[in-house]
């Protein structure tokens, strides 16, 4: 089952921590949008960007992939209910 979770710094895993982008204020202090199906992480989305990068052609661009990916695991799990 997709869940989409707004977490802080410390709800992520400690290897999560490690991998995530150190802009802006600092990643102890960003917001992170983690996307999960079941156990698996899928993807983990921050809010730590500089101003001037802050679009959604650069730092922010993941959010498109963040949601073609949702609708393409519903469409997957629908087909699967409807059987």
């Amino acid at each position: 089952m997709l869940k989409v979770k707004l977490v802080n710094f410390d709800d992520l895993t400690e290897e999560e921590r490690e991998i995530q982008p150190n802009n802006g204020w600092g990643k102890e202090y960003a917001n992170y949008i983690k996307i999960t199906d079941g156990t698996e992480t899928l993807m983990i989305l921050s809010d730590s960007a500089e101003p001037e990068d802050a679009t959604f052609n650069r730092d922010f661009k993941n959010v498109i992939k963040a949601i073609e990916m949702a609708y393409l695991k519903g469409l997957k799990d629908g087909k699967k209910l409807n059987k």
